[in-house]
């Protein structure tokens, strides 16, 4: 994490500690996709409509302050779950004038941007995707045709669900035949497992 003064470096760090006591740092582990899966309270495929950052007070040490974001969304479709309606990402971090609050890591959001987002305790924990970046998938788009793929959040093509296991391969070659999944590819995949792991559940 990183910012500008000690002071909110301190308020933050106590926000964080109230909020999300299961964090150590911001190092996250890649989760499954089944966990993926099944640990997101929704997962929509949305476009960037407003980004929003404010001071607000720290409620955990009255007096001091934080710089938090609201991302408000367009939701272009629920691939599972039952989002709110309007869509307003609730988040630490971001840049107000010349002080700015990072969480390391943590995606950042742009006007008019497209992605896919595995959405978990919005409003309740400090940045709500499940495995913060592992949880958001931009979208990128062929400007002359349409054509569009799904990337990872370092901006690499995803080209099947298996490269989010924790054990695959990051040295893994792609022909010039191969094709990144579009995002209704992902689409069906996120809800065909999510549809297996119901299944499981009922046998179980």
């Amino acid at each position: 994490m990183q910012v500008r003064r000690p002071l909110l470096c301190l308020a933050v760090l106590c926000l964080l500690l109230a909020t999300a006591p299961f964090l150590r740092g911001t190092t996250v582990i890649q989760p499954t996709f089944d966990r993926l899966v099944g640990a997101a309270d929704y997962v929509v495929r949305v476009k960037v409509k407003a980004v929003d950052s404010t001071w607000r007070d720290n409620a955990t040490n009255p007096g001091e302050r934080y710089i938090g974001t609201a991302v408000t969304l367009d939701v272009l479709e629920t691939i599972s779950g039952t989002p709110p309606s309007p869509l307003v990402l609730d988040l630490v971090g971001g840049r107000v004038g010349q002080e700015e609050l990072t969480i390391e890591g943590a995606p950042k959001f742009a006007v008019g941007e497209e992605s896919i987002l595995f959405v978990r305790g919005n409003g309740q924990v400090y940045f709500p995707l499940v495995g913060l970046m592992h949880g958001y998938f931009p979208v990128r788009r062929d400007v002359r045709t349409g054509s569009a793929q799904v990337l990872h959040a370092n901006g690499q093509p995803l080209y099947s669900e298996k490269e989010l296991d924790p054990a695959a391969s990051t040295a893994v070659v792609h022909g010039p035949q191969e094709q990144a999944l579009t995002p209704e590819a992902f689409r069906n995949r996120i809800q065909q497992r999510q549809h297996e792991l119901l299944a499981l559940e009922k046998q179980n």
